[in-house]
């Protein structure tokens, strides 16, 4: 007789009902019938049981502690038939495998893609000084050899500061870039903790960061910053030594796409007028923003630069800005006809999209397996996480074994769904790496292989529900 699984959900159970002594009795008898043996040598035949062991184990309660000690040791002496109604007991709740990535499928699909390189060992510095007088810092992660390298600038989503977690900037720097992230005006990053935000307004607050004044001022802050860091760089200092400033990229998320889109459509004669210190290569805007309503985007207003976009078909973020998602192709459809590209996901969370760790206020938090896992199992109808595999599924008095059958099957079913949706998201995240990765090669680093891949290869390569439009 083998018991099925390593543990079962019912043990917690039991340990709630009846105490410790009936889960140390299943674990015991467990043990012991994997070890062969059918009877204990400490067993003491002579003494009876007033109750018999089907009403012990239908009603584990009835083991209290008064009595464990006088039942225990004749309960476990009942020989062979004891034993195997006793892990039945046990084994009636067997455990439920818990949900997997599906690692084979993602390697494959990682290994069809476009060929990365070995993840280089990564470092991250803060810098800081003043500029006009107001004290400023920023992140660089960056590769540990400190070789040169080629810079992405990063704009971190609204409410997130320069050094909160980012996922996207740990790939690219694993990648060999280095990666400055700015948050170029400090009330960005702390609008959480204002008093409108306080109030749970977070729309109101949200869509006033994304005024045209404030991107006026966030544009001559950025630029004031790089000017200064540009001029550090160059003169070799400790942690900005080593950053090719001739080979460079922006990117940004969210309210950090708002502003690479501006920046992006502007020419390098209004770049001047911004006093921007520099002209980047390429453009990434993750969870683009634009409106209806605004006025038709001219010739004059293509990029001067190739521009990626990324988003998703639910790419809707959690303080209401965007709650229509066709805004984010729209804000593609502007840019005009350039060499430009745009990453649509099947599905994705905006804060997914945007690489963040923690949510932002507004967005429920959820149990994640890994800081993006769970975030879309919960959109797909298993809200709050894995499922408590550990649950009573019923009052054991009563309960049938097919209903116990009928609970197992759902909680397997469960899993399995929970299963595939982490791993949708797995190959969500080799989609985004691959094409980033792929753009940024091929127009930052300015690698003919990449732009081959990127234009001859990434659409027909996504999983089924990407999709990519270059023109």
């Amino acid at each position: 007789m083998v018991c099925a699984g390593t543990e079962h959900p019912g043990r917690q159970y039991y340990a709630k009902r009846a105490g410790a002594a009936a889960s140390r009795l299943r674990l015991h008898c467990r043990s012991r019938l994997r070890a062969g043996a059918e009877t204990y040598p400490w067993t003491d035949p002579s003494k009876k049981l007033p109750m018999s062991v089907h009403a012990i184990h239908r009603s584990p309660r009835l083991l209290t502690a008064s009595t464990r000690g006088r039942y225990l040791p004749a309960l476990l002496g009942g020989g062979a038939a004891a034993l195997s109604a006793l892990v039945l007991a046990a084994c009636s709740t067997a455990s439920v495998p818990p949900a997997q990535v599906d690692r084979e499928a993602v390697a494959r699909y990682r290994d069809a893609g476009y060929p990365m390189p070995a993840a280089a060992a990564i470092e991250t510095h803060r810098i800081s000084g003043p500029v006009s007088g107001a004290p400023w810092s920023i992140s660089l992660t960056r590769p540990a050899d400190h070789a040169n390298r080629a810079l992405i600038v990063f704009l971190p989503s609204l409410g997130e500061a320069d050094n909160a977690p980012n996922h996207w900037i740990e790939l690219w720097s694993h990648a060999g870039y280095a990666v400055m992230s700015i948050q170029p005006l400090p009330d960005d990053a702390q609008v959480w903790a204002t008093q409108e935000a306080r109030s749970g307004d977070f729309e109101r607050v949200a869509r006033a960061r994304f005024a045209a004044n404030l991107m006026a001022d966030r544009l001559a802050r950025l630029s004031a910053l790089l000017t200064e860091i540009r001029q550090r760089s160059l003169r070799g200092e400790p942690g900005l030594e080593g950053l090719d400033w001739a080979h460079l990229g922006l990117a940004g998320a969210d309210l950090g796409a708002f502003a690479v889109q501006t920046i992006a459509a502007r020419q390098p004669p209004d770049l001047a007028s911004t006093s921007l210190p520099l002209t980047p290569l390429a453009y990434v805007a993750i969870s683009p923003y634009a409106v209806r309503g605004a006025p038709a985007v001219g010739p004059e207003a293509v990029a001067h630069a190739p521009v990626l976009m990324i988003s998703a078909r639910d790419d809707i973020d959690a303080y209401g800005v965007i709650t229509d998602t066709t805004l984010r192709r729209l804000a593609f459809d502007r840019l005009g006809n350039g060499d430009d590209y745009y990453l649509e996901l099947g599905s994705a969370t905006h804060r997914w999209l945007c690489g963040l760790v923690e949510p932002p206020p507004g967005e429920a938090t959820t149990h994640r397996t890994t800081a993006f896992e769970n975030d879309r199992a919960g959109k797909r109808g298993l809200k709050g996480g894995q499922a408590d595999t550990m649950a009573p599924v019923g009052d054991e008095d009563d309960q049938t074994q097919d209903k116990r059958a009928r609970n197992a099957a759902s909680r397997a079913e469960a899993e399995k769904a929970r299963g595939r949706a982490m791993t949708h998201v797995a190959l969500s995240e080799v989609s985004f790496t691959a094409i980033s990765l792929a753009f940024l090669d091929a127009y930052v680093r300015e690698e003919p292989r990449a732009r081959s891949w990127l234009t001859n290869s990434a659409a027909k390569w996504l999983q089924d529900g990407d999709r990519l439009k270059h023109r």
